[in-house]
């Protein structure tokens, strides 16, 4: 077998000093290939044609595990040195080990041409047959490419000239102008002032080039590939005009012209970071993981700031590891992506965009240590910087100085002008009043200004009988397996169809699951606008002659108000998602109760409060339970009483917690049940546990499951300890529908007051307690009470069949009673008003 490395110089002499190329080298060959990668990246910023060094960075990208990556580089050097066989093997090295023996085939017949030996082509050529027949490239003996010798590097050589085309002298100026004319958005003039002199000049390439970028922005992508194609035949050296064609030709649906195009692009220019960019984003919109994640690995390597690189990085690791099982690993591919993007980061700016890509896969410790570093490295300045730091800092348990920061978060927050928490983060924070979250809203709502603006570029909508059945739409991105979806099942399957017609606008992926399906079959029409933009689905919900439009999102995850902000139908409601104002201007009503918000609180919401007589939120009495498992099988001890809270860590509280561990060592022999979403809360946990003097072997923690696995798990469970200031939701409807108490404190905002609305509904109020410490007594005094807590448990047992909370036919007649109030009120021309207020008249 041939060594195929590369050993040109002719003697070796020590540097002076060591230069970027030898302290590469020297990384690479001690298996650094990270630091390997970054100073060859140095050597070409400075000599962007010198083969070797585009070579070896080739060679280092294939032992990092990315050799997809490495072929534009392999190819370049390739291109610089057409005539060396030890590059041509490189090049089919990466070709065979990605799986593209028919481009491998080709580079061996054009190596034939070049001069090749027989006896290697013929060599080569069996490891292609062999891989067509089903052999795995690793089984071949093929060698991997080796460094280059140091002191090996070539002279710069530049790459053969390939044609292009000049733009005609006359022509400046018009190009000119129709540059300026781009810039400014006035795509339509662009075309048209172009039109006439690319058909007087059919060689202009760069006018087909611009015409083609414009009929892009228009979303003309027939005529966009067509022109910029044109350009590519015209000026086939330029690099960025590949890059957009490769863009365009994605919107296509034209796979193979895609991929085409952005491997001529990378060929031409491997050192522009913009086309790996666009390339990492096209592999993440269509699937390509692996693919996504080593373009979005390159751009990163050469623009550590592309934030959208950053997304397809990290979001493209998650993904893969998931699939693998692997997502908690401190190795791997999401551990390399971390790092990456977290050396990236060069302004306070950034590491907010960075820590919250971070958040949303779970990196929690690694958004801390991020924020932390930036009010360290560019101080206090940023203003949501704090509150990023802070909620992260929730999500894990970790309460390292976590009392200071959020009473400086808490004072910032009242006396500031700026938005320096985001609403729902605000929710969790401890001495928050209704007045505190309402400023949190608006700062979120003066967002949607712009949205609010476009609203009379909507068409009208259908003209409707006075007679037709009401026509209710919902707005959500959980049409799926998600809380949300639990809990509201049963009311959309009970809307009377003979009165009202329900529409379900998902803006969500379809999981394919049993609550899809379910929800699917309880809608009339189930409509998926998720590839819609705002304006499109906002047209759609128009002209479906919606008649309220009910958001079940608010400020929470992939919310898009952008469509309500368009005001699509006349009546706009916010539900359930959120529990607290919006603080917009377009949203009407807001659906409650006169526990979560009392009559005298209604100043403090911007909406109209439409209340329901019992609970805002709904049960669904259909939800599936799977068989109870043994306490051995739930991971519990068989023996003592089993305190537990399967909230989001976010929303357990050092306060909160030490009156749980106070409770247990009250409460011999009793455990702590708790969810932990990663090693990391437990841990965290655990410790806290010790500090404060209790056993941290008794704290159980359980992880998530199906939604039937957990109710039947859930039952095993004595009583459920709530959190405040942010209480139980789903999770305590769900311990009420399995027959388990749940304890509450009951505080002054909407988030804190849930968990009471759901025990009053249910029957349950001495299960409401006002303070930390009536909480903390009657918590002990139920575990010592075996006789009060079988009371209350039959108690329970006995509103399954008689309260309102547990009637879903009951909540949706109650519903549809307040939708039917907001209609009438818009017919008689009247604005909205407090409905089902507590003490007042309907519809006063």
């Amino acid at each position: 077998m041939s060594n195929y490395s590369i050993s040109w110089s002719s003697q070796d002499t020590a540097p002076v000093a060591p230069d970027p190329f030898a302290t590469g080298l020297a990384a690479h060959r001690r298996g650094d290939v990270e630091e390997a990668i970054t100073q060859y990246l140095k050597v070409l910023g400075q000599h962007p044609n010198q083969a070797v060094s585009y070579y070896d960075l080739g060679v280092a990208l294939i032992d990092a595990d990315l050799t997809l990556v490495s072929m534009p580089f392999l190819r370049r050097a390739s291109l610089l040195m057409p005539n060396s066989e030890t590059l041509c093997y490189a090049v089919l090295f990466a070709f065979i080990h990605s799986g593209r023996l028919d481009e491998a085939e080709r580079l061996i017949a054009e190596g034939e041409d070049t001069g090749l030996s027989p006896e290697t082509c013929a060599l080569w050529r069996s490891w292609v047959t062999g891989c067509k027949g089903g052999r795995d490239p690793a089984d071949l003996g093929l060698a991997s490419p080796l460094p280059a010798q140091a002191n090996s590097r070539l002279p710069e050589q530049p790459p053969t000239p390939i044609m292009s085309t000049l733009v005609h002298a006359r022509l400046q100026e018009p190009f000119a102008k129709a540059v300026q004319a781009y810039q400014a958005g006035r795509m339509e003039v662009l075309i048209s002032d172009l039109g006439c002199l690319v058909e007087e000049n059919p060689s202009w390439g760069e006018g087909h080039h611009l015409r083609g970028l414009a009929f892009l922005a228009l979303n003309r992508i027939e005529e966009a590939v067509a022109a910029l194609r044109r350009a590519s035949e015209l000026l086939p050296g330029r690099a960025e005009l590949w890059d957009h064609l490769g863009v365009a030709a994605v919107r296509l649906g034209d796979e193979a012209l895609t991929r085409y195009a952005f491997e001529q692009a990378l060929l031409l220019n491997p050192l522009r970071p913009e086309t790996w960019n666009n390339a990492a984003d096209t592999a993440m919109r269509q699937g390509w993981l692996g693919a996504a994640y080593q373009y979005a690995f390159m751009a990163l390597q050469l623009k550590p700031d592309l934030i959208q690189s950053v997304f397809c990085l990290l979001q493209a690791a998650y993904k893969i590891e998931v699939e693998a099982g692997s997502v908690d690993s401190d190795r791997g591919l999401l551990a390399r992506a971390t790092r990456l993007v977290k050396r990236g980061v060069g302004t306070s700016q950034q590491a907010l965009e960075v820590s919250e890509l971070l958040s949303q896969i779970g990196r929690y410790p690694d958004a801390c240590e991020l924020l932390e570093s930036s009010l360290e490295r560019f101080g206090d300045h940023e203003p949501a910087t704090l509150g990023r730091l802070v909620i992260n800092q929730r999500r894990v348990c970790d309460w390292r100085a976590l009392p200071e920061r959020q009473a400086r978060l808490v004072d910032r927050l009242r006396q500031s002008d700026l938005p320096v928490v985001s609403p729902f983060a605000a929710m969790s924070l401890p001495g928050l009043s209704p007045e505190d979250l309402r400023k949190t809203a608006r700062w979120r709502a003066s967002r949607f200004q712009k949205w609010e603006n476009q609203a009379a570029n909507l068409r009208p909508g259908p003209t409707k009988a006075t007679a037709a059945r009401l026509r209710i739409g919902y707005l959500s991105d959980d049409f799926q397996d998600h809380a949300t979806a639990y809990l509201t099942a049963s009311v959309f399957e009970r809307h009377d169809r003979s009165r009202f017609e329900c529409f379900a606008y998902s803006t969500g992926a379809d999981d394919g699951g049993f609550m899809r399906r379910r929800l699917s079959d309880a809608f009339e029409h189930f409509v998926d606008i998720r590839s819609l933009g705002h304006l499109e689905a906002a047209q759609r919900i128009r002209d479906d002659g919606i008649d309220i439009l009910v958001d079940l999102k608010g400020y929470t995850s992939n919310a898009r108000l952008e469509i309500l902000a368009l005001r699509p139908a006349p009546i706009q409601v916010t539900w359930l998602g959120f529990p607290g104002t919006l603080g917009t201007s377009f949203i009407d009503y807001m659906i409650v109760d006169p526990v979560v918000v009392p009559p005298e609180r209604a100043a403090c919401y911007d909406e109209k409060l439409a209340y329901m007589p019992g609970a805002y939120a709904p049960v669904d009495e259909r939800r599936l339970v799977a068989d109870r498992p043994s306490r051995t099988e739930a991971g519990l001890p068989e023996q003592g009483f089993v305190f537990c809270c399967f909230n989001d860590p976010y929303k357990i509280t050092s306060e909160i917690f030490e009156r749980w561990c106070a409770i247990l060592n009250a409460v011999p022999g009793s455990v702590l049940w708790l969810y932990a979403k990663t090693r990391v809360v437990a841990d965290n946990l655990r410790r806290e546990a010790e500090r404060r003097g209790l056993d941290s072997e008794r704290l159980y923690f359980a992880s998530k499951v199906s939604q039937p696995e957990h109710l039947a798990r859930l039952a095993l469970a004595d009583l459920v300890l709530d959190t405040l200031p942010y209480n139980a939701h789903t999770t305590a409807s769900d311990a009420l529908w399995v027959g388990v108490p749940v304890l509450t404190c009951q505080g002054e905002t909407f988030p804190s007051r849930v968990a009471a609305s759901l025990l009053r509904a249910a029957g349950l109020p001495e299960l409401i307690t006002g303070d930390l410490a009536g909480y903390e007594a009657r918590a002990v005094a139920l575990a010592k009470e075996a006789g009060t807590l079988s009371a209350l448990k039959s108690r329970l047992a006995e509103a399954r069949r008689t309260a309102i909370f547990f009637d879903s036919a009951r909540f949706a007649a109650d519903l549809e009673t307040l939708y039917r109030e907001m209609r009438e009120r818009q017919i008689r021309g009247l604005p909205p008003s407090h409905l089902g207020m507590p003490g007042s008249e309907l519809g006063e």
